[in-house]
């Protein structure tokens, strides 16, 4: 109890860090990725997990809203999209894919069928131009992480905490 009188709610950080880790496990895993072509039903699945994690350290007369799932959710989705940006970045930069030479690939491939090659030679340029700075195609990269994972983490903590939410019992007039 605080002094007001009301307890305050359980860190988020274990459980932050346990949905945020979950996102990064199935969006990294070969063949576990493709739960995300769903429209990212592993990001959403993954919220939910954390927020489940955060509901179990709650008293039980401590009542718990959807805007907490919410907030884990979210919080959730700033972690993933971070792990899963790291991890991506490096698995690219010190593995055996060579980008240069497969963006060159699919550039000579869109230049065949391509209706107006001089849209197709801009993209390339600034592309390449892109793809030859490695900071920042991880800072792109992480940009759209932090946007699809942090609002599907939270559309996914909506979904957890709703399941999970403290149910209001209505109360039953007291008869004198």
């Amino acid at each position: 109890m605080t002094e007001f009188g009301a307890a305050t709610k359980p860190s988020k950080l274990v459980p932050v860090l346990i949905g945020g880790g979950a996102m990064t496990v199935i969006s990294i895993t070969p063949y576990l990725n493709f739960i995300n072509c769903a429209c990212c039903a592993g990001i959403m699945g993954a919220a939910v997990l954390g927020v489940w994690f955060y509901k179990k350290s709650f008293p039980m007369d401590m009542p718990f809203s959807i805007g907490d799932g919410a907030a884990i959710g979210a919080l959730s989705g700033v972690v993933g999209a971070f792990f899963t940006t790291i991890l991506q970045f490096l698995m690219l930069s010190g593995g055996s894919v060579d980008l240069t030479t497969q963006l060159e690939n699919a550039f000579d491939e869109a230049e065949m069928q391509a209706t107006d090659p001089a849209a197709v030679e801009a993209a390339r340029e600034l592309i390449m131009q892109i793809a030859a700075q490695p900071m920042m195609l991880f800072l792109i990269g992480l940009l759209f992480a932090l946007v699809l994972y942090v609002g599907f983490g939270a559309l996914g903590g909506l979904i957890g905490g709703n399941i999970f939410k403290t149910k209001v019992l209505p109360q039953t007039p007291v008869e004198n």
